[in-house]
């Protein structure tokens, strides 16, 4: 197993994981959401093309996060690939890379999510309501403030 950079040729597996995680990430919100798969959404596209990209690969691409500066804007994982190191392994991959206090955004009923990001050392900064296809989602707002940017085991 190995955290790398994205290449052009991972692109069809991290569009399956997205699409699937993405449901699961929205599964706690209220009404259903019609998940846009990531080839088809220009601003989450766009957003993905001008990130830093790394993929966990053990055989088959697990997981991946997409960084851009500071902000880790995805880290979406395959559900077999969920509860073994493979979050944990792009979340410290993600932070190694990072410049400074890193920050990200997490759907607020994704309490799983929340304590994931809370063991590593980040915190509640605020709130944000953003849309996802025409549907208001509050986001919690955390921080991880470290000179070095990586996160905490």
């Amino acid at each position: 197993m190995v955290v790398r950079d994205f290449s052009e040729a991972d692109f069809p597996a991290v569009c399956g994981i997205y699409l699937e995680a993405k449901r699961d990430e929205l599964q706690f919100e209220e009404g259903d959401f019609l998940i846009t798969p990531l080839d088809e959404d220009a601003v989450i596209l766009a957003a993905f093309k001008e990130s830093t990209v790394l993929i966990f690969e053990d055989g088959d691409v697990l997981g991946f996060a997409a960084l851009y500066k500071n902000q880790l804007r995805a880290m979406f994982v395959r559900k077999d690939g969920r509860g073994k190191g493979v979050g944990q392994a792009l979340l410290d991959a993600a932070c190694s890379r990072g410049t400074g206090e890193m920050v990200l955004n997490v759907a607020r009923s994704n309490m799983g999510a929340q304590r994931f990001y809370a063991r590593n050392g980040f915190v509640t900064i605020g709130e944000v309501v953003k849309t996802y296809n025409d549907t208001a989602v509050t986001y919690v707002q955390m921080t991880l403030a470290s000179s070095a940017g990586v996160c905490i085991p």
